[in-house]
């Protein structure tokens, strides 16, 4: 690629992130994405160069989204990789013990406050890790928001022991999401409940199931249980939305979907983006908040 040809696509890119694309009026969409082992440019896991930053930014402006839960984070310095495109969003990572945190992106016009790390979903040192949970308002709407990172079961559970051990942590951390979500309720003071983030497992599975405990809980809603994947197409997606009762009730028909940027991206391009796609959801924000 030519410097001339170089220049014009980022030129061309940096117009993309920085045009404002709010969900409709009285309407705030909510999302998460794993942007695979997104790093601060200093002996990275996943070597990415400018131009594919500004691809994950165009990304993340063109899903519409207002307040989008991130995985596989580095730290503060790897998000302002993205956010120095988008000038309408800001951001926040939860450091942990690992070069792949949780955070949450935000457009500035809704407002988002910091709780704190959920240490209930590090059931085991070095292979799990903490949730972020953060307050959001916007217009009539406010919720409490958990973003998660669920234990995967990957190429590195290399024997049967070892993906039994990944599923139980898996298993346990979805037994804290319930604990969590149902001591929120429990406490009266908010009934609107989001949980979003990479739960890595199918919520309608039938063989070895782990995320029981979330998917039978009546408080609490999986949106996106029949959300396909943007990789193996044939599969269901491991990226979640679950919402309570309450939330759930201000859900925007036909409003689910996935940014699949492979449909725009060469595959060598869609390749440094990330293996995840984002998925979103829209709820009304116009009426008055109920709690």
């Amino acid at each position: 690629m030519t410097r001339l040809l170089a220049a014009a696509l980022v030129a061309v890119m940096a117009v993309g992130c920085a045009s404002n694309r709010p969900a409709p009026d009285g309407t705030v969409t909510v999302g998460t994405f794993n942007m695979e082992w997104l790093g601060d440019g200093n002996g990275d896991r996943k070597p990415r160069t400018d131009a594919d930053y500004l691809r994950i930014a165009d990304i993340v402006i063109k899903s519409g989204v207002d307040v989008l839960g991130v995985q596989e984070v580095e730290n503060a310095a790897a998000l302002r990789k993205i956010l120095r495109y988008c000038a309408d969003y800001d951001g926040m990572v939860l450091r942990g013990e690992t070069d792949q945190n949780v955070g949450v992106i935000w457009r500035k016009s809704v407002k988002v406050d910091s709780v704190g790390p959920y240490e209930g979903l590090v059931v085991q040192a070095g292979r799990s890790r903490p949730g972020l949970v953060v307050r959001c308002r916007y217009e009539g709407f406010d919720w409490m928001m958990m973003v998660v990172h669920l234990k995967s079961t990957s190429r590195f559970d290399s024997t049967n022991q070892l993906r039994e051990l990944a599923r139980e942590i898996r298993s346990q951390q979805a037994s804290a999401l319930r604990r969590w979500s149902d001591s929120v309720l429990a406490a009266g003071a908010e009934k609107d409940i989001l949980i979003v983030g990479d739960m890595n497992d199918v919520p309608t599975k039938k063989s070895m199931p782990t995320l029981t405990a979330l998917t039978e809980s009546t408080a609490m809603r999986f949106l996106t249980k029949d959300m396909k994947s943007c990789g193996p197409r044939d599969r269901l997606a491991i990226d979640h939305v679950v919402a309570s009762t309450q939330a759930a009730s201000r859900l925007v028909a036909g409003s689910i979907r996935t940014e699949d940027f492979h449909s725009f991206l060469d595959a060598e391009s869609a390749e440094k983006v990330s293996d995840h796609c984002p998925v979103v959801v829209r709820f009304h924000s116009a009426a008055a908040d109920n709690d």
